[in-house]
């Protein structure tokens, strides 16, 4: 979490690998990711599921035909196994009897829904979603946030999501990392309850309040 500009993003797509650091480690389940060959990266990647802004959901394909995609390429599944586990996806993230229905056909809630169901299709241990209440109502923001942390309860799978919504982090949140753009790096961890009211650091606290900084007013006009 942070404000724009951090690089939340920028790390996420670093960690799941579309990015390669400059400079540094990245370590994921005890495994230096920068020593490992292209097969060992893609065995890696099997068991991570990424959730990104925007859904990206290909959309001349079938929300069921975007599900079964992973599920065709990287396994030897038969096609009514497919076709089963799509429907089970569906019905996880309460779009079952869309498997028919094109993107474009759907919400931008249920298309978010619909992503998740393809992050997970094959039973990832994490799960990464990039600001999954982007762009969305508060009241379809609010279910979803409900849907993120039944699915995190139900399957165990560990969910790192960026976001800068706090109504999302105290929603679904046990842990943060909060970025700073100034600082360029981590300047908080931990519970974002106890952040909110016991932080020694100015910026932390006045990101959880919602507290405009002297800092921010220059040039605002307010």
């Amino acid at each position: 979490m942070g404000g724009s500009g951090c690089g939340k993003s920028v790390l996420l797509k670093h960690v799941i690998g579309i990015e390669h650091p400059a400079k540094g480690r990245i370590w994921i389940n005890g495994v230096d990711t920068s020593l490992l060959d292209d097969v060992e990266l893609r065995d890696l990647h099997m068991g991570i599921g990424m959730l990104f802004q925007s859904s990206a959901l290909f959309g001349s394909m079938t929300i069921g035909e975007n599900i079964a995609l992973p599920l065709t390429e990287f396994t030897s599944l038969s096609g009514p196994d497919i076709e089963s586990i799509v429907k089970m996806k569906l019905g996880m993230v309460e779009l079952a009897g869309y498997d028919n229905h094109f993107p474009s056909e759907l919400s931008g809630g249920m298309k978010k829904r619909a992503g998740i169901a393809r992050a997970m299709a094959l039973e990832p241990a994490m799960l990464f979603l990039d600001e999954p209440s982007a762009g969305l109502d508060p009241v379809t923001s609010a279910g979803l946030d409900l849907l993120i942390g039944k699915l995190n309860e139900g399957t165990g799978t560990t969910m790192v999501i960026v976001t800068h919504e706090l109504e999302t982090i105290f929603n679904i949140a046990h842990r943060v990392i909060m970025l700073d753009k100034d600082a360029k790096g981590i300047i908080a961890e931990g519970d974002p309850r106890k952040l909110k009211t016991d932080s020694d650091d100015r910026r932390v606290t006045d990101f959880f309040n919602r507290r405009v900084t002297d800092k921010m007013y220059k040039g605002t006009g307010l």
